[in-house]
């Protein structure tokens, strides 16, 4: 049967169509298939962001007419393909926010061969996939049976195209002006997710791929790095000595409330942290970060980099950590230590699932994986470090060998209630709209000091050594301006944003480390990238040409990186730092020639990495009573659904059976003869982190 070929007239209406219809289809469809997971509905995205809608719409027409140049048959096949890998492209984006909470970025592109590392929560239909295809064929043979070739306007193709490349070169180089400055795009590095739904998937991915666009520091080059290379020589490993483990405890918002003014105080909220801090190596940590961001101080502790030497905005896990990056983690791994992360967040917060991966981790225990009081919910207050604690003392008890664990506590972040009567503070001595903020948050590091009393006493009662560094990523922010700093509180500080002095106060935060054997008293104020260095001196394990800058920084006394904003203050940065910036731009941007020249420098991640303490979820054993179930399963947390024929059971009970072992009791009329079970840990957004395999209940249960 041959197609009738279309007149003159209809054929340049199709071609109208392909030209504005076909792009602004595909950018709602694009849109609402990603705000599925998002709280901004597309129409309100509409309705209140109506410059960056344009920016979007003016992006997604200029990428289809640039192919307007091609003959008419050939233009709307590009149409069509287009169209095709934008709405891929949005599904990628809907995926990976359901798993991470963030949207893709260019660098996600190097990741494409690790999309089997978790299971999508999305069940491909391929008889629909197969009808899909029939239908795109059907089409693509209609254009080409039934478009007839008729003279086009050549001129005109050349002004669309010039147009439509000129419109992409002003929005990637913001030259002759910026339509993203002109919309006014939102840049939340901290919550990526955020800034997704104000500036559109298109629109968004744009910003972040112009954003890892970063330029080389002066005297970058092959040559410096082999110099680099060579001046730097790391302290040999010691033998024969037995590996302490080393515990990293990084206490979110941790800062010394007599901060505010001892004299306001009738007991000392923090014990055990005085004892610790005045025992052991201590002093102040200058962190980059106040009242967020940290993720950005766990970056520097990790990795030996700095964040003083990129944009202070930039949250390097979201935008550059897609690929194996030297780390603690990695050296200790090396060292033969198991390594583990520890969270009792979500896991996809900061893209930590993907992120402790490539940083050398051999498994990540996140709060989806503890038997905490409550599922997390970010309208309440954050999971006691109780769980901290116990997460830890678990990991040392199940690993074999010397232990690096990197723990980061969230009991301390915001939000801070008001709390009227204080067991530690005064009464009047602080302004009453101040006061009952810094009661709450008093009783709240007076439950961290206490897990903190109660891990150390654990370790000093263990055969084992072991090395603790405890510190606060930044001070906390209050509500109502911070005002509880200022005059209007405790007046310890009157501009922490612009006076150098108060801006110092307010990012200094105490830290120690503490050694179960041969602890001692000794200062030191250093930035958040000695921890790893200083720790693998104290352990006896040979680190790489970052911790040996590092260490040369220590040894001239100059262990603080200046802050950027105040280098005229603090006296710029020596020679070590400039080296250092040099070595991180080459890991994080540039080509990674360092690791050529330096074998001892490559780094991979670690072949059998896993979410959660447990390498798979195992079921042990199912009894029956009752008219009960009960399911035993080790590596199952608390909150793990029971799932049958793929669909969750909530009516379900839990208990700890032993260490490791969960036993869940579930009625037997729920579940069906010949039905598959199988126990699942499910992130929030319902992507599966670990599940058993499947089974019936007739084959496993036992009398």
């Amino acid at each position: 049967m041959k197609l009738p070929k279309l007149n003159k007239t209809a054929t340049r209406i199709l071609t109208i169509l392909f030209m504005v219809a076909l792009p602004i289809a595909t950018l709602i469809v694009s849109e609402l298939i990603v705000r599925q997971v998002l709280t901004l509905p597309i129409g309100q995205w509409f309705a209140d962001f109506d410059k960056r809608v344009f920016v979007n719409a003016f992006l997604v027409l200029a990428l289809f007419n640039l192919f307007y140049i091609l003959p008419r048959r050939w233009f709307m096949l590009s149409g069509i393909i287009l169209s095709i890998l934008l709405l891929v492209f949005a599904v990628a984006n809907k995926i990976k926010m359901e798993l991470r909470s963030s949207p893709v970025a260019l660098g996600d592109f190097y990741l494409l061969d690790e999309l089997g590392g978790f299971e999508l929560p999305v069940d491909f239909n391929i008889p629909l996939l197969a009808v899909v295809g029939i239908v795109l064929l059907l089409l693509i043979a209609a254009i080409f049976l039934a478009v007839p070739r008729i003279k086009e306007n050549w001129l005109l193709k050349a002004g669309v195209v010039l147009l439509s490349a000129f419109f992409l070169f002003a929005l990637w180089t913001d030259k002759p002006f910026s339509p993203m400055k002109q919309a006014n795009f939102q840049t939340s590095w901290w919550k990526l997710e955020i800034a997704l739904m104000q500036n559109g998937v298109l629109g968004n991915f744009v910003m972040l791929a112009k954003e890892a666009e970063v330029e080389p520091p002066e005297g970058y080059s092959v040559d410096k790095l082999e110099e680099i290379g060579a001046a730097y020589e790391p302290a040999p490993a010691q033998e024969n000595s037995e590996k302490p483990n080393v515990i990293f405890i990084m206490s979110e918002s941790f800062a010394d409330p007599y901060f505010f003014g001892e004299q306001h105080f009738k007991q000392d909220p923090i014990p055990n942290f005085r004892k610790y801090y005045n025992e052991s190596l201590h002093g102040s940590m200058y962190s980059p970060e106040f009242g967020g961001g940290t993720a950005n101080v766990e970056f520097e502790a990790l990795t030996g980099f700095s964040m003083q030497f990129m944009r202070a905005d930039f949250v390097p896990y979201q935008l550059f950590v897609k690929k194996p990056l030297p780390s603690a983690a990695h050296t200790f791994r090396k060292a033969g230590y198991e390594t583990t992360a520890i969270h009792t967040y979500f896991g996809w917060f900061y893209q930590r699932e993907s992120v402790y991966k490539q940083l050398g981790f051999d498994q990540f225990i996140s709060g989806d994986f503890m038997d905490l009081d409550r599922p997390n919910d970010p309208s309440q207050s954050f999971p006691e470090d109780k769980h901290i604690t116990d997460s830890t003392l678990e990991t040392l008890d199940y690993t074999e060998g010397p232990d690096f664990i990197h723990a980061v506590a969230a009991e301390g972040h915001v939000p801070y209630w008001q709390k009227e009567k204080s067991d530690f503070l005064k009464d009047g001595t602080l302004p009453p709209e101040t006061q009952p903020y810094l009661n709450y948050y008093t009783a709240v590091v007076n439950n961290v000091d206490k897990e903190l009393g109660r891990l150390i006493e654990n370790l000093e009662q263990r055969d084992e050594p072991s090395i603790v560094v405890f510190f606060g990523d930044h001070f906390p922010a209050f509500p109502n301006g911070n005002e509880l700093y200022g005059a209007n509180g405790a007046g310890v500080v009157d501009d922490m944003l612009n006076d150098y002095d108060d801006y110092l106060a307010t990012h200094k935060v105490p830290y120690f480390i503490w050694k179960s054997d041969g602890n001692e008293a000794r200062e030191l104020d250093l930035s958040p990238n000695q921890f790893g260095p200083i720790t693998m001196e104290m352990a006896g394990v040979e680190g790489n040409v970052i911790t040996a800058i590092l260490d040369r920084m220590r040894e001239k006394d100059e262990a603080v990186v200046p802050y950027a904003q105040w280098q005229s203050k603090m006296g710029g940065n020596t020679e070590e730092m400039e080296d250092l910036k040099i070595v991180q731009y080459d890991w994080l941007h540039g080509k990674r020639h360092i690791a050529d020249l330096l074998p001892d420098m490559k780094v991979a991640a670690a072949p059998d990495y896993h979410l959660g303490l447990y390498p798979e979820m195992t079921v042990q054993k199912v009894t029956e009573k009752g008219g009960l179930y009960e399911i035993f399963v080790e590596g199952a947390p608390k909150y793990a659904k029971l799932l049958v024929d793929g669909e969750p059971i909530e009516e379900i009970a839990w208990r700890k059976a032993e260490e490791g072992v969960a036993a869940f009791s579930v009625s037997q009329d729920l579940i069906g003869a010949g039905a598959d079970i199988q126990l699942a840990v499910l992130n929030s957004h319902g992507a599966v982190l670990s599940k058993t395999e499947a089974f019936k209940m007739e084959t496993v249960l036992q009398e």
